[in-house]
């Protein structure tokens, strides 16, 4: 049996091609007799107008397969190239708004690591001052102290009603090196110490920066204040 499922739309057109070009070739064949030829020259007629047809159906099927067809797809808009390039755009977007996202994430994963870290390094350094200036202040000044150190640390503004510190007894050497010690152990420079020491302790209001900064790793003998290079260390040696 035949399988019509073999049959496809090329098949059907050629049919449709042949069955009108014979239509046209038997049409020019009866007139062809009607006008007083013979049979030989109207099956002649009949067969070169078959022939025509046959070429001009291939003729026209090969313009359209290479000429017109290749010339409309360029002129239409390629729709696949459009959606892989909105698909692109889109894939782009995202991998974009991702990579946004991640940078964001680390950078205040980032940011809150260094709040903690700075945190507990102030924590350190007022247990050392505890340890070290209290014995030349009073209580409530080294409350204050306490303040003071954590804007010093944090690089923000002093409050501006600001209470004058006071030693219990004149101390000006171990006062500044209280402040080497906090500059190097912040990783601060020192000629900012300087300015936060003159604006905290009445004491130094009455030098020159320039002496001050100059004095910060003075030692002296009596000494209340060493310098200590590594506060943590000496934390440590202190619990022993």
């Amino acid at each position: 049996m035949m399988d019509y499922r073999k049959i496809n739309s090329h098949i059907i057109l050629l049919l449709l091609v042949m069955i009108v070009s014979l239509a046209i070739a038997m049409i020019g064949r009866r007139v062809v007799l009607e006008n007083g030829f013979d049979e030989g020259t109207a099956n002649l007629t009949l067969v070169i107008i078959l022939g025509v047809c046959v070429i001009a159906y291939l003729v026209i099927l090969a313009t359209l397969a290479h000429v017109i067809i290749p010339w409309i797809m360029q002129k239409l808009p390629n729709r696949t190239k459009i959606e892989h390039k909105a698909i692109d755009n889109a894939t782009i977007t995202n991998e974009k708004e991702n990579t946004l996202e991640l940078a964001n994430q680390s950078r205040q994963t980032f940011e809150e690591r260094q709040i903690e870290e700075l945190n507990e390094k102030i924590k350190i350094f007022l247990t050392y001052s505890h340890l070290s200036i209290a014995l030349l202040i009073t209580d409530e000044d080294l409350l204050q102290l306490d303040k003071y150190i954590e804007c010093y640390a944090r690089k923000i503004d002093l409050p501006e009603n600001i209470t004058l510190i006071k030693t219990k007894r004149v101390n000006n050497n171990d006062v500044m090196r209280f402040g080497w010690n906090m500059a190097n152990y912040f990783d601060y420079e020192k000629q900012e110490v300087v300015s936060w020491l003159q604006t905290i302790f009445s004491e130094m209001q009455k030098l020159d920066a320039s002496y001050i900064k100059g004095k910060l790793k003075h030692r002296t003998k009596n000494q209340i204040i060493p310098i200590i290079e590594d506060i943590p260390q000496y934390l440590e040696e202190q619990k022993k």
